[in-house]
């Protein structure tokens, strides 16, 4: 499989949706609800680098987390769950394929393992109620 390399920030506005939707699925992890968020701005928006877009995003969930609206909040839910558990076995995007290559043995797997508990504990539903991955 080619490495996918990021196309030039300037040509982002000139991709198709598709284009511009795996842009996305490769600086984030794959998602449908953050595709559907930002897509569409990404057609009719000019960024000066990634730096920029990846801002762009990041207000926009800000944006999402400070609404009243609870389909904000759900959508804001469905897009934080699409990150896989830290430490899976199992992810979708290279970057996060990366990351998980780089950890370092049984006892940090257990550490995250314990981390990822306590997170779900903490918001629970986040990754069972939305998440579309398995890790197995």
């Amino acid at each position: 499989m080619a490495q996918y390399t990021l196309p030039q920030i300037s040509s982002i506005p000139s991709l198709s949706t598709d284009e511009r939707a795996e842009v996305l699925s490769h600086l984030f992890e794959p998602c449908d609800a953050l595709n559907t968020l930002v897509v569409s701005q990404l057609g009719n928006t000019t960024f000066t680098s990634y730096s920029d877009l990846i801002s762009h995003v990041h207000n926009e969930l800000l944006r999402l987390k400070d609404s009243p609206s609870t389909s904000d909040t759900e959508w804001l839910l469905k897009i934080l769950s699409a990150h896989p558990r830290l430490g899976a076995k199992k992810v979708d995007s290279a970057h996060s394929r990366s990351e998980q290559a780089s950890l370092g043995g049984p006892t940090e797997a257990a550490e995250l393992e314990r981390l990822n508990n306590e997170y779900e504990e903490k918001f629970p539903g986040t990754h069972a109620q939305y998440n579309y991955f398995s890790f197995s």
